[in-house]
């Protein structure tokens, strides 16, 4: 590099932040998997691809959540989230109420999981965001997939510090 280039070159002192890093996740327990399918609704949980009908196995999980749990520590364990899983049912949906149906643009594709695939993405999502909020590693102004945070509470802070801000002015 030319002599004069280095002397304009401004050097930073970065900061070194050691970042903790998931090496293991939590064992998923039988009660938390009752708990999950308990808290399930009917209709919207439904899937063709289930073996079972949600309602079935809402009736019977004292008896299913300890293979469920051993399934979803075992995918956990190795990090392999299970192919049948991953299927899904897409249908055409309607993008609003009176719309051309002749018009293919007028359509969104909507998928359809399985019941299971909704429980494992449910323990994963729980684990993830507690430790991302242990660690301290969520931007305090972020709201999507942050508890007690929506667009609705991100709105209210930009209307509040443009507020403050014109106070101040």
């Amino acid at each position: 590099m030319h002599p004069l280039l280095l002397r304009s070159v401004t050097t930073y002192d970065v900061p070194y932040r050691t970042t903790p890093t998931l090496d293991e996740w939590t064992a998923v327990t039988t009660d938390e998997i009752e708990k999950l399918i308990s808290s399930a609704l009917f209709k919207t949980c439904h899937c063709q691809l289930d073996p079972a009908p949600t309602w079935l196995v809402k009736d019977m999980r004292g008896l299913l959540s300890p293979f469920i749990s051993l399934l979803f520590n075992k995918s956990l364990e190795t990090g392999c989230f299970p192919s049948e899983f991953k299927k899904a049912l897409v249908r055409p949906l309607l993008k609003k109420r009176g719309l051309d149906a002749n018009q293919l643009k007028n359509f969104r594709p909507v998928s359809n999981l399985s019941f299971l695939s909704k429980l494992l993405q449910r323990v994963v999502q729980s684990r993830l965001q507690s430790y991302l909020d242990r660690c301290d590693l969520m931007p305090a102004t972020q709201s999507a997939y942050h508890k007690f945070h929506s667009t609705e509470t991100a709105v209210t802070k930009l209307c509040n510090d443009m507020l403050l801000l014109v106070l101040r002015w």
